[in-house]
């Protein structure tokens, strides 16, 4: 018994020997080079320890860990892909012995990691991370996760981003630590800044309970702040956010966020925000874009390309909003919703004469997206008074060509029908508009153009076109097409019409005595167009006592014009005069004279009566009136209306 006490004696000192001198050798500059070495063939990067381990000893010993730097792959840069000051770590020794290698508590000191992915889609963290239990006898388990002062520098050249964060963990009041990033970067150049929370750093890569982040994004005045929950951050599964985006223009998401959206006046959406199965949904939001409300759903399919579906309606639609897609500025009076850079744009605007916008969409934003888009406005306030009364079109982008098929608004009680097609794969863009004028009445047109009560009468028409052009002006200066417009049994006030006609008497008599309603019996306008110069081919207005006529052209290029009107009493009256009256000027300027060559050569012979016989100075302006029968010329007309109808629209 005495040798065997004497043999387990010397077997435990042995053993004491031995262990001791593996704690002393673990804690050995060799040692740590050992294991440096070991995980550098594991991970086939280099990893360099600065200096040896220091251990506090128990059955869940404390490592202290010293600085530490992980090479980074040989096409990402010189820069280590991980660098620590120091880490801190809790080692279970029992769950060692089971097999399972569980870290208590890490704690990491100023790591520092830097994320790259190539235009081709390599990332330089590729390799280092398998799936738990794969590649060793240990099964890796970590309580928790601490950061000091960390940072995060990620470059995506194949998203063309940028960013450089501040990551720290914060208890604050919590027993659970709580993920703060926070940084600065850029998309496609434009910079942004962001503020996040999150949960614990460990539950990002939770398959099974969702992970919780709030925060903000900004980008100049573009501002994006939601709440929620996704599951699997790193590779998304499933997300639901209560999400705010406001800002000056909701184009400026494309740099941003990749999505392609129009030029608009400054907006102001809430709604929720919801990921599955690879889409994301944001149904259902409403706000406000420019001084429209908007409200409905959409969905984005990401990929290549990149795919849009909306459901949108507005109860209020201020048709002054749209203008910025059309490469014009909104209006920006007093009460107008309208960002800075629209103002200014407004302002250097107000010093020429043109009318038609002349800045080209961006058309890259067309080519790499396809949309499906449904849009009703119920109410409409249209610009210079236009009475338009509801706005729904189905927009549809496909490769590069975009149709908005149909195209309709709701005018004088009637509609106008419309498809357009715009092929933007092309330099410069090629475009088709067809519309029909149905049912459009003539009272409700005019009314909020100071025209008197009373008027009325239908107005049919049609409009083709052909064009191409990288903005409006542009394509106005470029199009061939025809506008027909007919009406029937109408009437207007007759002061309006005889002023037309240059019926002084006549107007100056129903100016003293009351106007009255005069009646349309029908009317017609014809205008033809090749590239860009437009031409009154028929222009006819027969009443019940002068029938107006018109002839001219316009250079839609230009924005010039160049019309007479002619107007011949039906019955003799004094005062009446066909000479024309003559309108020419820009759009924005026009010009009205009735002092014509007719004019001044019958008041040559009117001041030569004068001195002859002046009673016979009135006789130049005696007209003895056309005498033409209405019936007639209406039959004739309805006639030559259908026919020009059903040539446009073969």
């Amino acid at each position: 018994m005495k040798r065997l006490a004497i043999g387990l004696i010397v077997v435990l000192i042995t053993i004491s020997i031995l262990v001791s001198g593996l704690l002393i050798m673990a804690q050995t500059n060799w040692f740590a080079q050992a294991l440096a070495r070991q995980a550098s063939q594991a991970l086939q990067r280099e990893l360099r320890l600065a200096g040896a381990l220091q251990i506090d000893w128990s059955l869940h010993p404390r490592i202290h860990v010293p600085e530490l730097t992980l090479a980074n792959a040989a096409w990402a840069g010189e820069r280590p892909l991980l660098q620590l000051q120091s880490a801190e770590l809790t080692l279970d020794l029992p769950a060692l012995l089971r097999g399972q290698l569980a870290i208590r508590d890490l704690f990491l000191k100023q790591p520092q990691l830097v994320l790259v992915r190539s235009p081709d889609g390599r990332r330089n963290w590729d390799g280092l991370s398998g799936r738990q239990g794969e590649g060793g006898r240990f099964q890796l388990t970590l309580d928790a996760v601490r950061i000091d002062d960390g940072r995060l520098d990620y470059a995506d050249a194949s998203q063309a981003l940028e960013m450089e964060l501040a990551v720290h963990t914060d208890a604050a009041a919590q027993a659970i630590e709580q993920l703060q990033v926070s940084g600065r970067g850029s998309r496609h150049e434009k910079a942004f800044e962001l503020n996040l929370h999150g949960g614990p750093l460990l539950s990002i890569t939770d398959t099974t309970q969702p992970y919780p982040i709030s925060g903000w994004l900004r980008a100049d005045k573009t501002a994006l702040e939601g709440k929620g929950t996704l599951l699997q951050p790193l590779a998304p599964q499933r997300g639901d956010f209560q999400l705010a985006l406001q800002g000056p223009n909701p184009a400026d998401l494309h740099e941003l966020l990749g999505l392609t959206l129009p030029d608009l006046p400054p907006y102001r959406l809430n709604g929720r925000l919801v990921f599955e199965q690879g889409l994301w949904h944001f149904e259902p939001f409403s706000g406000t874009v420019g001084d429209s409300d908007l409200s409905g759903k959409l969905t984005i399919h990401p990929g290549e390309p990149l795919r849009l579906e909306a459901e949108l309606h507005s109860d209020q639609l201020d048709l002054d909003d749209l203008l910025p897609m059309f490469g014009a500025t909104p209006a920006t009076g007093e009460g107008e919703s309208a960002s800075i850079e629209k103002r200014q744009q407004a302002q250097a605007e107000q010093q020429n004469q043109e009318v038609l916008p002349k800045a080209p969409p961006d058309r890259s934003r067309l080519l790499d997206v396809d949309a499906t888009v449904h849009f009703l406005g119920k109410r409409v306030n249209a610009p210079r008074k236009i009475p338009l009364e509801q706005v729904a079109f189905a927009l549809r982008l496909q490769q590069g060509i975009l149709r908005f098929d149909p195209l309709d608004f709701g005018t004088g009680g009637g509609a106008i029908k419309s498809q357009l097609i715009l092929d933007v794969r092309q330099r410069p863009v090629q475009g088709e508009l067809a519309a029909h004028l149905e049912n459009v009445d003539l009272g409700n047109l005019l009314r909020d153009f100071g025209v008197p009560e009373g008027g009325f009468g239908t107005i049919q028409g049609s409009l083709n076109s052909r064009f191409a052009g990288e903005s409006v002006k542009q394509a106005l200066a470029s199009a061939d097409g025809a506008l027909m417009l007919y009406m029937t049994h109408g009437q207007v006030d007759a002061v309006l019409v005889s002023l037309a006609g240059l019926d002084a008497g006549r107007a100056i008599m129903e100016q003293i005595f009351g106007s009255g309603p005069t009646e349309i019996e029908c009317a017609l306008t014809y205008l033809l167009a090749k590239d860009g110069q437009a031409k009154v081919e028929r222009f006819l207005v027969a009443t019940k006592n002068i029938d107006l006529t018109a002839a001219g052209a316009a250079d839609l290029g230009k924005e010039e014009f160049d019309i007479a009107l002619r107007g011949y009493p039906r019955s003799p009256s004094i005062g009446a005069s066909d000479a024309p009256v003559h309108l020419s000027g820009h759009f924005a300027d026009a010009h009205v004279s009735i002092l014509s060559a007719e004019l001044l050569e019958r008041g040559a012979l009117a001041a030569l009566a004068a001195l002859l016989a002046p009673p016979l100075a009135i006789l130049p302006f005696i007209n003895p009136g056309s005498g033409d029968d209405q019936q007639d010329v209406c039959t004739g007309l309805l006639a030559e209306a259908k026919k020009i109808d059903t040539a446009a629209s073969k």
